[in-house]
This record gives C-alpha cells, structure tokens and sequence, in this order.
C-alpha cells in the first residue's frame, strides 16, 4: 500500500472525488461510460478496482486529462509517463503560458549544457550523463499537456478534435510516423 496520492491503492477515491467535483450523479457518468449505478458505487467504496481502460474512459468522459495522465502514470503505461501536474497549478491559460514559457528557457539552456557536454566527450572515456539538464526537456511535456489543458478548461476546445486534426497535418507533411498500413505500402 502506497501513502502518495498516485497510486492504485487511491485511485478510486480521486475518481469519486473527481466525480463530484464535476458534478456528475453515479448514474448520469455510469451511462456516459457504460456501467450501472451499482457498479460505480462498487468502484468507487473500492469493491472494485478499476481498469487502466475504465480508469481512462471515466476521466475522459469528465474532461479530467490531468487525471488521464495519472492513470498512464500509475499503471506505467509508457515509460515517459509522469505525475500529472496539479489543475489548480494551472487554472487559467495566462498561468499555464507563464509556466511552458519558463520551462521552455530552462530547456534551451539545459540543450546548450548538454551540446557542450558531448563536444566535451572523448572516445573510450567514461561521463557522467547530465541528468539534470535532461530532466529540464523531460519537463516540457506536462508543462505543454498542462498549457492544452488549461486551453480545454478555459475556452472548450476539444482537445481530441484539435489532436486529430493536427495529427493528420504531421501525416500529409510526411513529419509523423506513417501508420501501419502505410508502412505495409511502402515495403511492397
């Protein structure tokens, strides 16, 4: 049993919480992801323990990203997966900008550390990788997540919709990885 708020061990009370705070009844959200009022209440009390899939579809289905995250994050769905940023951090979009603006400096900054730790490098000698300055790029995506976020909480912009759309761009620019049929395509 784990004492941090992102665990398995907790999960089923910050759905609940999540729930309320969103103002959806056991039943209306229960329809919305397929499940009986029963069930939601098994879930919830932790009778039940919830599915990475239903864990995601719940907080979808309540515009609660931040809490998709954690699922990713506690079920180590990814090996990038972290700890969700804290909504409350990030409430309005001006806050979420100000944040993603100071972590893409620090990003920057630690690229330049980190261009001249490899310039630095000699064959056959051991280095001490610069963690710190790679944990300053791994920061930039919840900065960017939080910032998108906060685009859906203040404006309603659907985010699905907007990934979709961009996401088709990267395929018709050649900048994202072809999807598998088009793969197949290319080795015949």
């Amino acid at each position: 049993m784990s004492n941090t708020p992102y665990s398995l061990h907790n999960l089923n009370v910050e759905m609940r919480d999540v729930r309320i705070r969103t103002e959806f009844s056991q039943v209306a959200l229960g329809k919305a992801i397929g499940r009986t009022q029963k069930q939601m209440s098994e879930i919830e009390n932790g009778y039940v323990n919830p599915t990475p899939e239903l864990a995601i579809k719940w907080f979808s289905a309540l515009g609660a990203y931040e809490h998709v995250d954690m699922v990713q994050y506690i079920f180590g769905l990814h090996p990038l997966a972290s700890a969700p940023i804290d909504p409350r951090l990030n409430e309005d979009l001006d806050r979420a900008l100000l944040n993603l603006k100071k972590q893409i400096k620090q990003a920057l900054k630690a690229v330049d550390n980190i261009e001249d730790w490899i310039s630095e490098l000699r064959p056959g000698s051991v280095a001490d990788v610069p963690m710190r300055e790679f944990k300053e790029i791994y920061d930039l995506g919840p900065a960017q997540k939080t910032t998108m976020y906060a685009l859906n909480r203040e404006f309603g912009v659907d985010l699905k919709l907007l990934t979709d759309k961009w996401a088709m761009k990267s395929f018709s620019t050649k900048v994202a990885m072809p999807r598998y049929e088009e793969r197949q395509l290319m080795h015949v």
